[in-house]
């Protein structure tokens, strides 16, 4: 065994030999500075969750904006389909537009059909 009154012959064989009585130390430091880069990406990272679910909300808000105008739309087109279906305002139209008439009795020709 080295003797500990032994010369050393070198600043490297003496870094060698020496013993780090400061371990804990080092680590806290490694310790410390990883806590606060931890700290630093998960705040980073929750501002990136924030930003894309806050345009995500704005999407959606302008969707249902635009929904809710066709659905009007929609109703409002229901509505003048129901109107034009209807069989009294067919026969009226009929008659001013095209100028149709019911035929009378001497117009109107019966076919028979034999069973």
């Amino acid at each position: 065994m080295k003797e500990k009154n032994e010369k050393v012959k070198s600043f490297k064989a003496y870094k060698k030999r020496k013993k780090n009585k400061n371990k804990r130390g080092i680590f806290k430091r490694k310790s410390g500075i990883l806590v606060l880069v931890l700290i630093v990406a998960f705040g980073i990272g929750d501002l990136c969750i924030y930003q894309i679910s806050s345009s995500l909300k704005y999407d959606i808000y302008y969707l249902e904006k635009d929904l809710k105008e066709k659905q009007n739309k929609l109703q409002t087109l229901e509505v003048e389909k129901r109107v034009n279906q209807n069989s009294n305002k067919i026969e009226k139209d009929a008659i001013k537009k095209l100028n149709m008439i019911y035929p009378t009795e001497y117009q109107k020709k019966y076919i028979s059909v034999d069973d």
